[in-house]
């Protein structure tokens, strides 16, 4: 489960339902854990012991999976394995929550990821500073802007069944929140 750092545990939020804010830092979180460097392809005895425990279930068909799996897998376990146990039960809980999203809503999610990764730094910048902007508003004030932006969402042309529409704006174009476009 999320937890909120000391400085914001101070004010009581109630927030039962996942937010466009919290998306975004799944979005985040997701970005720097799969822009790591691939290894080269690992024969089952190159893992470390604790690696091979991690993957024990893998041992048997690992000759017979493709050499980027290899990677993926050798890469998870060894970052697994450097994690504080605060760090596993963050990974634990972004792991269920990817999990309630449907194979359409997942697309979507790294189609966003895609499109941010493609940004330009000054893109990225202006969107972090939209962010930390709604993230210094009163609660109230998010959610009448989250409000508004639904709203918003409705009133455009019926998304397509094929891009389900997560309330998530275009990272491409940061929409300003509460009128005041951040500084560029």
């Amino acid at each position: 489960m999320y937890r909120c750092p000391p400085s914001a545990a101070a004010a009581p939020v109630d927030r039962p339902r996942i937010t466009v804010m919290n998306v975004k830092l799944l979005l985040v979180a997701l970005l720097l854990g799969l822009a790591q460097p691939a290894l080269a392809a690992v024969t089952w005895t190159q893992l470390s012991p604790q690696q091979q425990d991690l993957l024990k279930a893998m041992q048997k068909d690992w000759a017979q999976l493709p050499s980027a799996r290899q990677d993926q897998l050798a890469l998870g376990a060894q970052r697994w394995l450097q994690m504080t146990p605060a760090q596993r039960e963050q990974a634990r809980a972004r792991l269920q929550v990817w999990k309630q999203y449907t194979p359409d809503e997942q697309r979507e999610l790294l189609r966003k990821r895609d499109e941010y990764r493609r940004m330009t730094a000054a893109q990225k910048l202006k969107l972090q500073q939209s962010v930390d902007l709604f993230r210094s508003l009163p609660t109230s004030e998010q959610d009448m802007l989250r409000q508004q932006f639904e709203q918003s969402q409705q009133n455009q042309s019926a998304p397509s069944s094929s891009t389900p529409s997560l309330g998530l704006p275009s990272l491409s174009s940061p929409q300003p929140v509460g009128g005041v476009v951040p500084a560029h």
